[in-house]
C-alpha cells in the first residue's frame, strides 16, 4: 500500500447543508500535503473525518496505512494536533509533555523535550512555568512538540501555523524539512499559501466542498499560468 491516507466518495452534511461533497483524495507514504481553503472551506471537517471523530456518509471510506479509519489499531500510528488546541493553565509544560508521553508508554527524556522546544524557539526554561503564563504562540509550540515527540508515521495538523510569529513559523518549516529524512507523512490544513509552498509536495484546494485541484504545487502553478500558489489559488476558486 503506497498510500498513507486515502478517501473515496467522502460526503458530509449538516442539517441538509453539504459541508464536504464526494471527494477522493490520495495521500502518498512520505509526502507532505497540505489542504489550503478559506476559512470555513471544510478543512477541520476533512481531518476530523479522517480521525473517525465523525463519520461521513454512507458509501464514504476512508483508509490509514490500508487499514480503515474505523479501526483504532491505525491510530497507533498517527499523532494529531487540532486547530484550537489548549492546555490547562494550572500545570507546566513540562507536566503536560510528561503526561502525554505516559499516555503512550514513552520514556523520551528531558533532553528530547528540550532539544524539540529549542528546535521550535520556544525557550526550554519555560517548560517549568505554568501553561496560564504562555502566549498563544508558545501554547502551539508546546503542542508541536507534543506531537514531534511521539515519532509517529503520519502526523496531522490543523492549521499548526496558527499563532506562531515569522521567526517561529521559519523554525517549524526548518523542523519539517529536517522531519523527511525520517520518512513521515504530514496531512496539514493552512490558509498560509506561502508556507505551503515552501513545505509540500502534494496540494490541495478545498472550496465549497469540492477538491478544486489536487496535485504538485509547481503543477499548480503550470495549470493556472501563476508564478505563486496565491495567485494560483485565487484563479482556481473563481472559476
Amino acid at each position: 500500500m503506497n498510500n498513507a491516507v486515502s478517501l473515496t466518495n467522502l460526503s458530509y452534511s449538516v442539517s441538509g447543508l453539504d459541508i464536504l461533497k464526494a471527494l477522493a483524495i490520495e495521500i502518498p507514504r512520505h509526502s507532505y500535503f497540505a489542504i489550503a481553503g478559506i476559512n470555513g472551506a471544510g478543512k477541520s471537517t476533512l481531518i476530523k473525518l479522517i480521525l473517525d471523530l465523525i463519520r461521513p456518509l454512507p458509501g464514504g471510506e476512508i483508509k490509514i496505512f490500508g487499514t480503515d479509519n474505523r479501526d483504532t489499531s491505525c491510530r497507533d500510528q498517527l499523532a494529531y494536533l487540532p486547530e484550537k488546541f489548549d492546555v490547562k493553565k494550572n500545570i507546566t509544560g513540562q507536566q503536560y509533555l510528561d503526561f502525554i508521553a505516559a499516555v503512550y508508554h514513552l520514556n523520551p527524556g528531558k533532553k528530547k523535550f528540550i532539544e524539540l522546544s529549542e528546535r521550535l524557539d520556544f525557550p526550554s526554561d519555560r517548560l517549568d512555568s505554568r501553561v496560564g503564563g504562555y502566549s498563544k504562540g508558545m501554547v502551539q509550540k508546546l503542542g508541536l512538540v507534543s506531537c514531534f515527540m511521539l515519532e509517529r508515521q503520519l502526523l496531522i495538523l490543523d492549521e499548526p501555523l496558527s499563532g506562531l510569529d515569522p521567526r517561529a513559523r521559519y523554525h517549524f518549516k526548518e523542523l519539517m524539512r529536517d522531519e523527511k529524512s525520517a520518512g513521515r507523512t504530514v496531512l496539514y490544513s493552512t490558509h498560509l499559501l506561502a508556507d505551503a509552498e515552501d513545505l509540500c509536495d502534494q496540494f490541495g484546494i478545498l472550496h465549497d466542498g469540492e477538491m478544486k485541484y489536487q496535485g504538485a504545487p509547481e503543477d499548480c502553478l503550470q495549470h493556472y499560468q501563476a508564478d505563486s500558489l496565491e495567485r494560483a489559488y485565487m484563479k482556481c476558486i473563481s472559476e
